[in-house]
């Protein structure tokens, strides 16, 4: 039975009742010396009960606190992810052979933030190169960007001017402990069997920058197996990928050839005709249309295909919509058309317009 800590009236009534029993000629009245020495004790009392209560939540990791999770989770070798800086690939340029030295820091122009040079790199015979960096700052703040960048200390010969050649991502925040959670019921309801499907990915989990993976064995063949990993704002980076393989090939027993690999994203727009409800306009809906639409694509796993009735439900739930017609897409929309790849629906931009 589950525990329930009375409250201070509760027990103060107790305290009364039992001396009412005891002597029957005795005052318990609210301005009485029995009532006023009940009163102090019984709230001594309920700060015990009250510490009982929260020992006893703590017992159980769905019903403790943040700090005693933690603790829970990590004496069950469940700990808790910490963050991780996005990466990105940083265009250099200057004098044909100059090398930029592994740990040189960069500065974002628009941000002001910092990223160093994993790796030395040298200039090639057109004077460029690319090299990946890293953000000092950790988080998914610095997932994204794009743009200039500024060599802190250029070497002689290199320009000091660079810039982004694609958007950085890899970044992530501290674990939440509802992901915890989940990872440790896991193990508690899933124990390690050695190579089973569900030890795959709870592996790919366990490491920094993996939100989400999903085990494909026997994809490419006898004693083969695919891992797909995700982060929570779209695709890990290679760092964290390189990391994942790592640490399944150092947790698994079994002889298999392992691929980590993230999905292929699909991008899907939407374009739809709204009637609107009277002292409602199109700017209102548009607004909430694309947070619904982010939503309900954001959620998405890597091969689900996106049903068209979806997008339609989600519009008729607007606020202000009496009617709607979907324009785009035309039909269900499928994670990938090409059968060998592994597919990822992420939401693009859904326009809308007035219904004639």
């Amino acid at each position: 039975m589950a525990f329930s800590a009375p409250n201070l009236e509760t027990i103060l009534a107790g305290i009364l009742r039992d001396i009412k029993a005891l002597n029957d000629e005795a005052d318990i009245g609210t301005d009485s010396d029995h009532y006023i020495r009940s009163a102090a004790i019984s709230a001594a009392i309920e700060g015990l009960y009250q510490k009982l209560a929260w020992l006893y939540r703590q017992i159980f990791p769905d019903t403790a606190d943040e700090e005693e999770l933690v603790h829970a989770a990590a004496i069950r070798g469940v700990p808790q992810k910490s963050s991780v800086a996005a990466t990105g690939i940083a265009g250099l340029k200057g004098v044909v052979g100059v090398e930029l030295l592994q740990g040189s820091t960069l500065t974002h122009v628009a941000t002001g933030e910092q990223f160093d040079s994993l790796v030395s790199a040298t200039l090639g015979t057109d004077g460029t190169v690319a090299v990946q960096v890293k953000a000092k700052t950790v988080g998914t703040s610095l997932n994204g960007l794009t743009g200039a960048l500024v060599l802190t200390s250029p070497p002689l010969g290199m320009d000091s001017s660079a810039s982004f050649v694609e958007t950085t991502t890899g970044g992530e925040d501290l674990e939440k402990p509802e992901s915890l959670l989940a990872r440790l019921l896991e193990i508690i309801q899933s124990p390690p069997a050695g190579g089973a499907d569900y030890d795959y990915k709870r592996w790919a989990k366990e490491v920094d920058g993996v939100t989400d993976a999903i085990v494909l064995p026997k994809r490419r063949g006898g004693g083969t197996v695919d891992v797909v990993i995700t982060a929570s704002e779209g695709v890990p980076s290679a760092v964290v990928i390189a990391n994942c393989l790592e640490h399944i090939l150092n947790q698994c027993s079994v002889i298999a050839d392992i691929w980590v690999y993230p999905p292929t994203v699909r991008t899907v727009d939407s374009t739809a005709l709204i009637e609107l409800a009277d002292g409602y306009t199109l700017a209102d809906v548009q607004g909430a249309a694309q947070a619904g639409f982010n939503a309900l694509l954001g959620a998405m796993k890597p091969l689900e295909t996106l049903k068209r009735s979806q997008i339609e439900a989600m519009i008729n739930n607007l606020a202000g919509v009496i009617d709607r017609s979907v324009t785009t897409p035309v039909g269900n929309v499928k994670a990938s058309d090409d059968p060998l790849l592994i597919g990822w629906i992420r939401p693009g931009t859904i326009t809308l317009g007035l219904l004639e």
